[in-house]
């Protein structure tokens, strides 16, 4: 016997075998996924098939992947009302236990409960849908303690609490990419509550719609943590302070490049309430129709912003239609620090006339002053309207090619152009479609145009 190759042989035997990673099946292997879970070890993935699965399921500390085979919007994991939540993140899970394209609905009723419940713990969520979960305490759709959540294309929906009926953040950080945060509705911080945090709570590309919180914050409610926000949407926001955005107590923030639209408050700062020691940074961002004292009892204002005892700064801001009540406004209480200009919204008109001598175009105002003519204003009409350059003569539908204007006769004649008469209006003339044969342009191909050919006949010049 060789002995080096026996020492081998007897070696290789001895060692561990090394994990491979497997996918378990629900329910085809499995017949919940919190049977797929317990069978999993460590790289494994669980893909579970379409379908309403009535259970709430629990990690167990396991680095696996809980993936649906198909999406969130036929996959569903229904705590049925239940009083536990409906996923649960409770034993150090890391960034490598991840949940993937699900509906999380139906969350229980207990204090503690919501609909994806993570303690001590980091994983990762992705492409799932947190909706319809309620607790009678904080954060109904997602409540994080002491950990680190990563939201990728994350729906948070029509769930509700006290605190952070969407989201809520205790002594924690995390970061939400793509995704929307809407309809919650609570007390304070409806849509996401930042409390105490270990570090910064990062959102890009975040649209935060239509949350309602019945005292302060309804869309985002930051406390003594760090909030950084890139290209989001707050729109529709609604609460008695802070409808957009309420900071306080060292709620420290940097916005930039992101709208507050149609936010309303009862009371103080429409798009938001910076107050208590906070710092806040609005860099490069928009403020359209948000309203302060919306039930117009004149206790309130701030319609951008109310700020008290703290530092916020507005780089070059763009700032239209913000309401006291009525009335149009922007800010309360301490001044904010505004660098730059702060620029009007753009106003998107409707088409209009367009004079270009004696000629009348219906086009956009950019394009009518790009190409040099007369803007007569969004809406107006070219029957409406004597352009300059036409002496005073009437004008009428004129066809060029297959193109209308309003010109006088003399004009369109000269252009080339088929004069329909005074009363014709390009609203109710359709020109004819242009043709390479038809030379002389006037929408038929007859002699007239052969002749033209004939006498052009020979080198080109």
């Amino acid at each position: 016997m060789n002995l080096k190759n026996g020492f081998t042989v007897m070696t290789l035997l001895a060692l561990p075998s090394i994990g491979v990673a497997d996918t378990l099946l629900v329910p085809s292997e499995y017949g919940s996924i919190q049977m797929g879970i317990d069978a999993a070890v460590s790289g494994d993935i669980v893909s579970v098939d379409p379908g309403i699965y009535s259970e709430t399921i629990n990690f167990l500390g396991k680095d696996i992947t809980v993936s649906s085979a198909s999406s969130a919007n036929d996959t569903y994991i229904d705590g049925n009302a239940l009083s536990d939540s409906v996923v649960m993140f409770v034993s150090g899970e890391t960034n490598n236990s991840i949940l993937d394209g699900f509906t999380v609905r139906n969350g229980g009723q207990q204090n503690y409960t919501s609909g994806i419940y993570i303690v001590l713990s980091s994983p990762i969520i992705r492409n799932c849908i947190v909706k319809s979960n309620h607790s009678q305490l904080n954060g109904g759709g997602i409540f994080v303690d002491t950990g680190t959540v990563t939201l990728e294309d994350v729906i948070i929906s029509d769930n509700s609490g006290s605190a952070g009926a969407g989201l809520y953040l205790k002594f924690s950080s995390g970061s939400m990419t793509g995704g929307s945060v809407e309809g919650n509705v609570g007390v304070n911080g409806s849509g996401i509550y930042l409390k105490d945090g270990a570090g910064a709570f990062t959102m890009t590309n975040v649209t935060l719609q239509g949350n309602s919180a019945s005292t302060n914050g309804g869309a985002v409610f930051v406390k003594n943590s760090e909030l950084i926000a890139e290209n989001c949407t707050f729109d529709l926001n609604t609460s008695i302070d802070g409808a957009g955005l309420f900071c306080y107590s060292g709620g420290n923030a940097t916005i930039s490049n992101s709208v507050f639209t149609s936010n309303s408050a009862l009371g103080l700062g429409g798009a938001a309430n910076i107050r208590s020691n906070s710092t806040v940074s609005f860099l490069q961002c928009t403020f359209d129709s948000n309203v302060a004292d919306s039930d117009c009892d004149a206790v309130g204002g701030g319609a951008i912003l109310n700020i008290l005892n703290s530092i916020v700064t507005l780089e070059d801001p763009t700032i239209c239609d913000n309401l006291f009540c009525d009335v149009e406004d922007m800010f309360i209480g301490d001044d904010p620090i505004i660098i730059g200009d702060i620029l009007d919204c753009a106003v998107a008109d409707g088409p209009g006339a367009c004079c270009g001598g004696s000629a009348c175009w219906v086009m956009d105002e950019v394009d009518c002053l790009d190409g040099g003519g007369l803007w007569n204003g969004s809406e107006s009409a070219c029957a409406d309207v004597i352009c300059e350059g036409g002496g005073g003569e009437t004008t009428g539908a004129c066809c060029v090619q297959s193109n209308c204007v309003h010109a006088t006769e003399a004009s369109c004649v000269s252009a080339g152009g088929v004069f329909y008469g005074t009363s014709a209006t390009c609203g109710t003339t359709n020109c004819p479609s242009s043709c390479a044969e038809d030379v002389n342009g006037d929408g038929m191909v007859d002699v007239n145009d052969l002749l033209l050919l004939i006498g052009a006949w020979g080198m080109c010049p």
